[in-house]
């Protein structure tokens, strides 16, 4: 199942369209918002998907706010004709955007707009219950931002379930530590591990051979992908990430339930991936088995994050791991499978100072390659702003 917290994309081409948005928002604003916010939640879909209609390309997410503040809503063209934003006229609001956009912004509680002239735009809208914040805490060390959506046709066409996850959780300063954190990136696959590794009954003095698993496939699970992020949310702070990712490994190792208490029938877990990044105010340390992808973005400069192709307790080496310096204002940039050179494309799209879920959004509209379950995590540094008693 798609999690409410994913962004559910609809392409825009017809007034039917408009009606599925509407759908969809009063389906995520359920249980969330009251009932004013939700009826306000609906005039700004609305004006919002009459303004995609016309332009080329145009599309909205709908997500329930993970943390349950409200009902998220994005918007991407891509129309040639973009041009500069106009000045803004009170804050950070550009005035002039039309009837459409005027009326989204006076019904958001949240409203961002990036504009890449002949490329196209982007925005960011959000309703929230009466007396939410969607900012982050005063001693959070990042300011997190996330698209997830997934591919055309959603679980018929995968195969299976939705299984890219994501996590991101702060600490303040405890014991000899200062304020630090701990994020989790999960590319899950539905397809099973196959003949990779798995000894197929040969005979003695034969060797090994590779061939069909002895055991029927084990695939990566929404259980799986639960007490993947227990794990993590129980390490404390310090420990190096490449020890958070061993402690993944023999946590389902020792899980007889999952069937993966033998070293190669890990391999069944299937083409999945896992990211682990810990983090504090001066650097990072990242780890990963997989297809996640991601850099350290500073102004005009970037570094790679680096990878090992393996699965999940498949590959018997020690995980690879990389020490990244970065300060204020710099960026991590997390991907899975099917996007391209996010990094080099968030300087190129100058989103250093744009909120980080509308810049994952603009990674998405213009860096995605192919039709597939995406997921895109954008941390910014906010060191500077973290009050001097919790560091």
């Amino acid at each position: 199942m798609f999690p409410d917290h994913g962004h559910r994309r609809i392409a825009v081409a017809s007034p039917d369209d408009i009606a599925t948005a509407r759908r969809i928002a009063a389906e995520r604003a359920e249980g969330v918002l009251a009932a004013d916010e939700a009826a306000r939640l609906d005039r700004l879909v609305t004006a919002l998907a009459e303004h995609a209609l016309g332009l080329p390309d145009g599309t909205l997410l709908i997500a329930r706010m993970r943390s349950g503040a409200g009902v998220e809503c994005l918007a991407y063209d891509r129309d040639p004709a973009t041009a500069e934003l106009p000045a803004p006229s009170e804050g950070d609001a550009p005035a002039g955007l039309g009837v459409a956009l005027e009326t989204v912004r006076a019904q958001a509680d949240r409203f961002h707009i990036h504009a890449t002239p002949g490329i196209g735009s982007a925005l960011l809208a959000r309703v929230l219950r009466p007396g939410a914040d969607d900012a982050p805490p005063a001693d959070a060390m990042v300011q997190t931002g996330s698209v997830m959506v997934e591919r055309s046709g959603g679980e018929a066409a995968r195969g299976g379930p939705f299984l890219d996850h994501w996590f991101v959780s702060c600490a303040t300063a405890r014991g000899g530590y200062g304020p630090c954190g701990i994020a989790l990136m999960i590319d899950g696959d539905t397809v099973a591990g196959g003949n990779a590794g798995v000894d197929a009954g040969a005979g003695e003095g034969e060797g090994e051979v590779y061939g069909p698993p002895r055991y029927p496939p084990t695939v990566m699970t929404p259980g799986v992908i639960r007490q993947v992020e227990t794990v993590v949310a129980a390490t404390v702070p310090g420990l190096p990430a490449p020890m958070v990712v061993n402690a993944i490994r023999r946590d389902l190792k020792g899980r007889p339930e999952l069937g993966l208490s033998e070293d190669k029938t890990l391999a069944q877990i299937g083409r999945a991936a896992v990211a682990v990044l810990r983090f504090d105010a001066k650097a990072v340390d990242y780890t990963a088995l997989g297809t996640v992808a991601g850099a350290v973005v500073r102004p005009q400069e970037l570094t790679a994050l680096g990878a090992r192709w393996a699965m999940i307790g498949f590959n018997p080496l020690a995980p690879a791991a990389v020490h990244l310096l970065w300060g204020p204002g710099d960026h991590v940039v997390l991907y899975t499978g099917g996007c391209a050179r996010l990094p080099a494309l968030f300087i190129r799209r100058d989103l250093r100072t744009v909120e980080p879920t509308l810049a994952a959004l603009v990674l998405l509209r213009d860096g995605a390659v192919c039709d597939d379950d995406h997921t895109i995590l954008v941390l910014r540094n906010r060191a500077d702003q973290v009050p001097a008693s919790a560091a």
